[in-house]
């Protein structure tokens, strides 16, 4: 008869089931927690760097309108002032209307062909009968184009640029140029622009101008510190736009969006520091963990209690074994709920990774939306379309796109295309009912779900948003028209796809049959009501 050494094995089933069951757990829980945490990086690095970016273009494109407006402004008066330089009188009220007309400039000064100040606004600079001397004053002397010179420190000693607009008389020689002067710092648009940005989240922007040194920046003790050597600032003087991590002259690591201004060859770049996003993104996993402890400890809980059960068939089994070899005569029973409950416990630790597997899926999500419409995108409308699909509801099919969209963006610029997109989609939105399904399929590509909706009716709505729109305006580019295409599933088609493709086809027949106008497809089965 074997003995066995009960010393030797102090590891029962029961402990076996407890070690694993608490190491399967953890290392779940370990390898879920990595794989969150390396996806919410990846999503919040990407996020910030796209959102620095935009926001570094979309303050870029703005400065860019200012100074080109500024230089219209001057262009204007410089054809005032060019025939009338012998009236003082003329030349000091323009200048005078020029600096109260708006708050785009600090000083206003007139200097003739010779270089010499001969009118200023406000008067208080006293800088008249003065002359230019230095290489970076006579540039506009010398360019006889429209200029902008700077930035330089003025006598008084603010950090300013100055766009400038030469002047010609009637017979087109150069007579002098005229030139505004705008402090960085100051009270004006510029400056409100450049120091109107959010620092709650530790973004802030700097600005470089075509030489590669900080003209603007938080901290003025930076400014005219030559930046160069950042890889950012190499792009900007390249005049290309981006977004990079970078470690910036400082050495700090830095989540950098950037754009170039075409006008005047500076540069605008927005940054936060990497250090400040990877602290969010702790503070993100800390709450995981915090909502995923509590219920691993429960769990832990279930499985010993499953373990005790799962444990109790053998240990009646070793008993019997031990009266067999005692010589007693037992009959073994016969034990199956070994298997059931191995299966219970399989479903916890499947339930354990299953929830933590949710959160990453949650976090991992894309979204479904249009950023620029904030109708669905197509990965929400495929969404929609299987639900539909799956619940079998009835809808109708509304395929549109925007007549000679490429002639808009051609003629007005891509801009003014986007605000034809967003003001089309405010349309579709205005005809449609709450629970429709209103996507954008492609750039000017429009997709309206209808459901319970018969294709006569669908047809209405399509031709309520065809007049709708032609007798809209749309900002710059004036009255658009759009064309149409209409099916329904499975009226017209019991195969999904091709109920889409009989839209479409539709909507191709509405262009070829001279746009601005609805087409529909025919129903497959004529007698269905």
């Amino acid at each position: 008869m074997v003995q066995i050494n009960k010393a030797k094995h102090w590891l029962d089933l029961k402990k076996l089931i407890l070690i694993l069951a608490t190491l399967c757990v953890f290392t779940s829980l370990l390898n879920a927690l990595f794989s969150s945490y390396q996806v919410q990086k990846q999503v919040m690095v990407k996020d910030t760097l796209e959102a620095n970016r935009a926001y570094a273009t979309k303050l870029a494109d703005v400065t860019d309108l200012f100074l080109q407006s500024v230089l219209m402004q001057l262009k204007a008066s410089s054809e005032t002032i060019a025939t009338q330089l012998d009236n003082p009188e003329v030349v000091n009220k323009e200048l005078s209307q020029m600096l109260t007309r708006t708050h785009s400039f600090d000083s206003i000064v007139l200097v003739n062909a010779k270089g010499e100040i001969i009118g200023a606004q406000p008067s208080s600079l006293g800088v008249i009968g003065a002359t230019l001397k230095n290489e970076v004053e006579t540039l506009p002397l010398r360019e006889k184009a429209p200029f902008i010179v700077g930035p330089f420190v003025s006598p008084a000693g603010n950090l300013m640029v100055s766009p400038t607009h030469p002047m010609f008389d009637q017979e087109g020689i150069f007579v002098g140029f005229i030139a505004a002067g705008i402090y960085l710092k100051g009270d004006n648009i510029l400056g409100r622009l450049l120091a109107n940005h959010h620092h709650q989240d530790k973004t802030y922007i700097y600005v470089t101008g075509p030489n590669g040194k900080l003209i603007y920046h938080h901290d003025d003790h930076r400014i005219g510190q030559d930046v160069t050597k950042n890889e950012v600032v190499e792009s900007l003087l390249s005049k290309t736009s981006g977004s990079a991590q970078i470690v910036n002259t400082q050495g700090v690591a830095m989540l950098a969006g950037y754009a170039s201004v075409p006008t005047s060859g500076w540069g605008v770049v927005a940054q936060r520091p990497l250090e400040v996003t990877m602290s969010q993104l702790a503070n993100t996993m800390r709450h995981v963990l915090k909502t995923t402890i509590p219920f691993t400890v429960f769990l832990l809980i279930c499985v010993l209690g499953l373990g005790t059960l799962i444990a109790k068939p053998l240990w009646r089994l070793a008993k019997l074994s031990e009266q067999v070899q005692d010589g007693r005569n037992i009959d073994f029973p016969h034990v199956s709920t070994w298997y059931y409950e191995a299966a219970w416990l399989y479903q916890a630790m499947h339930s354990s990774v299953k929830n933590l597997g949710a959160q990453i899926q949650r976090f991992d999500d894309e979204r479904k939306q249009d950023q620029l419409t904030h109708l669905f995108n197509r990965r929400g409308m495929e969404k929609w379309l299987e639900t539909a699909y799956e619940q079998q509801t009835p809808f109708s099919i509304i395929a549109l796109d925007i007549d000679h969209f490429k002639h808009v963006n051609d003629t007005y610029g891509h801009d003014v295309g986007d605000v034809v997109i967003r003001k089309l989609a405010e349309l579709m939105r205005t005809n449609a009912r709450e629970q429709d399904h209103l996507c954008r399929s492609g750039g000017e590509e429009f997709l309206m779900f209808l459901p319970h909706v018969d294709i006569d009716k669908a047809d209405r709505i399509a031709e309520r948003l065809r007049a709708c729109t032609a007798k809209t305006e749309f900002g710059e580019a004036g009255h658009i028209t759009i064309s149409l295409g209409i099916s329904h599933w499975p009226l017209c088609s019991e195969d999904l796809h091709h109920a889409l493709k009989l839209a479409d086809r539709s909507l191709y027949q509405a262009k070829a049959n001279g746009r601005n106008r609805v087409e529909h497809a025919v129903l497959a089965n004529h007698n269905v009501a």
